[in-house]
């Protein structure tokens, strides 16, 4: 199987998770989840238009506004979320299920839900567009971590919902947003902390550590190593990368040199440039 085809798959089955937990989770209950599902949940209450109308404007107007700020290869991954997320929130409003439970069980395995639809997406490099776009935005122009942009955006719109519910509701609101963030921040790089070292033996060493300083504008340092048994001299790159990075470096090191050699572990405190203070200009 193809990446690309892998990608699109990915894709649509975070988007197809995405969809269940907004139509059987966050929308009969009216959750406070952020995003595009908060803001009609919000307008449906507000003048009456429904919630899944609501969210298939949303999500066609953020599309343009990310194609234009974002880039077309970041709009050509989320044409195919602003198409098939509104396709499975129509198709699962026709099969309607009220799930009888604690709240507390719903907001829980409806913020998992949110999460891993969301963070399979996102580690596609696309969105499922809507409030997805807002949050990415800040990311690129403010240099705020994506789990706390997205939790900014949702944690607004969760708190704007004071003006129709109840101080309990929005307080419930932020739990379900904080939970899917924090699925959010697990998913995008498995046990890991603030940032991820990778030591990368490979023929291509100097088109992957040109990768990193242009694109992800990271340092490297050039390690010689041996072979214990070929006795064979080579040069290994050894890098760290923030959390968000790391996905993205793992499919570019993959595109150069399918056969190199990567060892990934948890970088658990990291001192200096670009780490614990600002990169220098």
């Amino acid at each position: 199987m193809s990446e690309k085809i892998k990608s699109v798959l990915l894709i649509v089955l975070g988007n197809f998770i995405f969809a269940i937990a907004v139509v059987y989770f966050v929308l009969p209950h009216n959750i406070l989840s952020g995003g595009v599902a908060g803001v009609g949940i919000i307008i449906e209450h507000l003048f009456g238009i429904s919630a899944t109308i609501v969210i298939d404007i949303l999500i066609v107007f953020t599309f343009v506004l990310g194609y234009f700020l974002l880039g077309k290869e970041f709009a050509l991954k989320t044409f195919i979320s602003s198409i098939v997320y509104p396709v499975f929130i129509t198709i699962f409003s026709f099969f309607p299920y009220h799930i009888e439970a604690d709240p507390y069980l719903i907001i829980i395995y409806g913020s998992i839900l949110t999460g891993v639809g969301l963070a399979l997406v996102l580690r596609e490099e696309a969105s499922t567009g809507g409030m997805d776009v807002p949050a990415i935005l800040i990311h690129k122009y403010a240099g705020i971590p994506l789990h706390v942009a997205f939790f900014i955006v949702d944690a607004i719109t969760a708190l704007v919902g004071v003006l129709v519910f109840s101080v309990q509701d929005v307080m419930m609101g932020l739990v379900f947003v904080y939970l899917y963030n924090s699925v959010i921040n697990k998913m995008m790089v498995p046990k890991t902390d603030r940032a991820v070292s990778l030591f990368i033996i490979s023929e291509k060493k100097d088109e992957i550590s040109t990768y990193i300083h242009d694109k992800l504008d990271r340092g490297t340092t050039i390690v010689p190593v041996k072979g214990g048994y070929t006795d064979e001299e080579k040069e290994a790159v050894m890098t760290v990368v923030s959390k968000q990075q790391y996905h993205q470096l793992e499919k570019v090191i993959e595109k150069i040199d399918k056969y190199a050699f990567v060892i990934v572990a948890d970088a658990k405190e990291i001192k200096g440039e670009g780490f614990s203070f600002e990169v220098r200009v």
